[in-house]
C-alpha cells in the first residue's frame, strides 16, 4: 500500500480522544489567549505532549495530558480544540469521526457541564462547516468519579443527544474500577437508550471485555486483553461487538510488548470485527493513515483489508442507518478504484 493513496483514500475513526490529540501549535495559541506560559522551544513542547515510544506504562502515558487539560478550561479552548480535530481529519480525509471527552475534566475554572459540551459541539460542528468531516461526540465518565457525578454525565449525553452527542464511554482506571461497579449506571444508560461504547481489557484482563459487554456495550475501546480468554469470543461474536483497536497506542501503553504478541490477525481469524483508531493523536503521534500503514507493514494488510476494517466501522457507529448506507457506498466506490 502506498502512504499517499491511504491518506487520500476516504476513512472513518470511531476512538480518537479530544484531550490527546491537540497540534502542539493549537496548543500555544490556546494557551497564549489564557496567559499559559508553554516552553519555547518546540522540541520540549513536544516532549511534554508526545508519549515515548517505550513508556513504562499507562500511566506513564497519561502523564502527556496534564498540560493539555490545563490549558482546556475555557469555552473558546474547548471549540478551538474540537475544530483542530476535524481539520486534522479533514487533511486525511476522514469522512466521519467520532470525538470522545470528559467533561468532568474541564471543570477547574467553573465551567459548567452543560457550557464544556455546548462548546465542544460548537467547534465540531463549525469543522465540519468548514472542512466537510461530518463528526459526532461520545462523553465519557471517568472511573474514580463518585457514581452519581457519572450519572450526571449519563443524563446529559441524553440532553444533548439531538445536539451531536452519540454516545456514552468509560474511561480512566479500569484496573481498580472494573465494569461491574458500575452496573446501575449503565443500566441507567440502557434504559435511556444511549448507544454504549467501553473502555475495557486496555490493561490486563480479558473478562473485562465480556463483562463490558453483558452490561450493553455494543463496542470496546481497546479490548486487547481480550487475546488471553479466548472462552469469550464466542460470546463478542454473537453479540456482534466490535473492537476499537489502537495499535500505537496498544504498544505505547504496555498493553502488549511484542508484535508476537499482537491480536490483530488472532482476532480476525477468530471472526471478530475491528476498526482501526489513533486514540490520541498527539499523544501518540500518529494519524489514521500511520496506524493502517503499520498494519500493512506487520501483516501485509491490502487496500481490501483496510476497506473492509472501514466497513467494520461504519457499521459500529453510531448513527442512523441512513448515514451508514451513505458511507458505505462512498468506500465501495472509492476502494473500488484503486490500482492494487
Amino acid at each position: 500500500m502506498k502512504r499517499e493513496h491511504v491518506k487520500n483514500l476516504p476513512k472513518i475513526e470511531l476512538h480518537c480522544h479530544l484531550d490527546g490529540s491537540i497540534r502542539p501549535e493549537t496548543l500555544r495559541k490556546i494557551a497564549a489567549q489564557q496567559g499559559i506560559a508553554l516552553p519555547a522551544d518546540n522540541a520540549q513542547l513536544k516532549e511534554l505532549l508526545v508519549a515515548p515510544e517505550d513508556c513504562r506504562n499507562l500511566n506513564d502515558y497519561l502523564e502527556r495530558f496534564d498540560l493539555v487539560l490545563a490549558c482546556l478550561q475555557t469555552e473558546d479552548a474547548l471549540k478551538a480544540a474540537a475544530m483542530d480535530v476535524i481539520s486534522q481529519a479533514a487533511a486525511e480525509n476522514i469522512r466521519y469521526i467520532e470525538v470522545r471527552f470528559a467533561p468532568s475534566l474541564h471543570t477547574r475554572q467553573g465551567l459548567s457541564l452543560p457550557k464544556i459540551i455546548t462548546a465542544v459541539l460548537a467547534g465540531l460542528h463549525q469543522g465540519e462547516q468548514q472542512y466537510g468531516v461530518k463528526s459526532n461526540a461520545l462523553l465519557c465518565g471517568m472511573r474514580h468519579e463518585e457514581i452519581h457525578e457519572i450519572e450526571r454525565i449519563v443524563q446529559l449525553a441524553n440532553t444533548f443527544k439531538e445536539a451531536g452527542v452519540a454516545g456514552f464511554d468509560l474511561a480512566g482506571n479500569e484496573a481498580d474500577f472494573p465494569p461491574y461497579t458500575f452496573e446501575e449506571t449503565l443500566g441507567l444508560v440502557k434504559q435511556l437508550n444511549i448507544p454504549l461504547t467501553l473502555h475495557a481489557g486496555e490493561c490486563g484482563c480479558g473478562k473485562n471485555v465480556a463483562d463490558a459487554v453483558m452490561l450493553g456495550a455494543t463496542r470496546i475501546g481497546h479490548g486487547i486483553a481480550l487475546k488471553d480468554t479466548s472462552e469469550h469470543f464466542a460470546l463478542i461474536k454473537e453479540k456482534d461487538v466490535l473492537l476499537e483497536i489502537c495499535p500505537t497506542s496498544n504498544f505505547q501503553t504496555k498493553t502488549v510488548t511484542t508484535l508476537a504478541d499482537y491480536p490483530f490477525r488472532l482476532f480476525q481469524e477468530a471472526g471478530l470485527k475491528v476498526c482501526i483508531n489513533t486514540d490520541n493523536r498527539t499523544v501518540s503521534n500518529t494519524t489514521l493513515t500511520d496506524e493502517f500503514m503499520k498494519l500493512h507493514e506487520w501483516y501485509g494488510i491490502t487496500y481490501a483489508d483496510m476497506e473492509q476494517l472501514l466497513h467494520n466501522a461504519v457499521n459500529g457507529a453510531f448513527i442512523s442507518e441512513k448515514e451508514k448506507q451513505g458511507l458505505h457506498q462512498l468506500l465501495e466506490e472509492a476502494y473500488q478504484k484503486v490500482d492494487e
